[in-house]
């Protein structure tokens, strides 16, 4: 794993541990940088579920001004404090050691983030209906105090388990499917229901 572009471009990051994480490929987080060009430099970041911090630290490289990352796997935790020191970026960064499924309940953010990374493991987030858990973070996430109205959600799933197309004032604005695995986009803008 490496970092693919900014100020850290083929700086390599050490991977998640053992086979349960699933981390993103070159390719496609290439391709989600594109997708996100013009709204990561100066961004505030949110990296939930974060393994070994791939995607903030991609976003930190690429001058998002802070990340949060949240993860409570002790493995991933360990790998994530060690790529967050050998790129240096400790002033940028936060490790929330807690439960990203309950984020926007904890979440004590003096500003809201203008991206958050939405990245559980596939097998928690096959139901993605408004009722079940990832329903609820979502929900949860698209409250003002949480994403900024510019802000974006960006969620990895599997293609064949789609998202719902809003979740209270998140609304969805687009997929991309990258085999089986996808990205879908979610934006607020939407009243409550």
């Amino acid at each position: 794993m490496r970092i693919i572009a900014g100020l850290y471009r083929g700086r390599g990051i050490l991977p998640p541990p053992g086979r349960t994480t699933r981390p993103i490929t070159n390719r496609v987080k290439e391709s989600l940088f594109a997708i996100l060009t013009g709204q990561i430099s100066g961004a505030r970041v949110a990296d939930l579920f974060a393994g070994t911090g791939s995607l903030g630290l991609e976003a930190l490289s690429r001058q998002a001004q802070f990340c949060c990352f949240v993860e409570r796997d002790r493995h991933a935790l360990r790998l994530l404090k060690k790529n967050i020191h050998t790129l240096a970026l400790e002033e940028k960064s936060h490790i929330a050691a807690k439960n990203a499924w309950l984020f926007p309940r904890w979440s004590s953010a003096s500003e809201p983030f203008d991206l958050i990374f939405v990245d559980p493991p596939y097998a928690d987030s096959r139901d993605s209906s408004p009722a079940s858990a990832l329903g609820k973070l979502l929900s949860g996430l698209s409250e003002p105090q949480i994403i900024s109205p510019e802000g974006t959600v960006v969620l990895r799933h599997e293609a064949a388990y789609p998202p719902a197309t809003n979740y209270d004032r998140l609304q969805l604005s687009q997929s991309r499917r990258y085999g089986s695995m996808a990205l879908s986009f979610l934006e607020p803008g939407g009243q409550v229901s």
